[in-house]
């Protein structure tokens, strides 16, 4: 669900409003004006501004979470295809299946391991944040 900032929407001018979500998912600065109709220099003038700098990362984010859920339910066709490789008639094919399934599991498992290692980290800084 997309945020808005209604404190800062206020205050942006209509033209900025209609730019913030072409620039927000723009590769690069003079991609995003050139989308957005407007010149480089009125973008970094822009963005200078801590309302509309702030509309454009809420935008970025928001971008960012919409992809990766996307991502998310690619993986889970992903893990289906890949199972029925598993089954497939070619014995290169199913080995081939075999190792990327084991590849895939290790470093997920690697990556769930330091997502509780920052989690304990986190919560032990907050906690000593605390005690000041």
């Amino acid at each position: 669900m997309e945020h808005i900032d209604t404190e800062n929407t206020d205050r942006l001018t209509p033209q900025q409003t209609l730019a913030v979500p072409i620039i927000a998912v723009s590769p690069s600065v003079a991609a995003g004006a050139k989308a957005a109709g407007i010149s480089r220099t009125t973008l970094h003038r822009w963005m200078l501004d801590p309302a509309f700098r702030a509309e454009v990362e809420s935008a970025r984010k928001d971008a960012a979470a919409l992809a990766y859920s996307e991502l998310q339910a690619l993986a889970l066709k992903s893990v289906a295809a890949l199972s029925s490789l598993l089954e497939d008639g070619d014995p290169r094919v199913r080995a081939h299946a075999v190792r990327t399934a084991l590849n895939t599991i290790r470093k997920a498992d690697i990556d769930r391991d330091l997502r509780q290692r920052l989690d304990l980290l986190s919560n032990t800084i907050d906690l000593l944040r605390a005690q000041r």
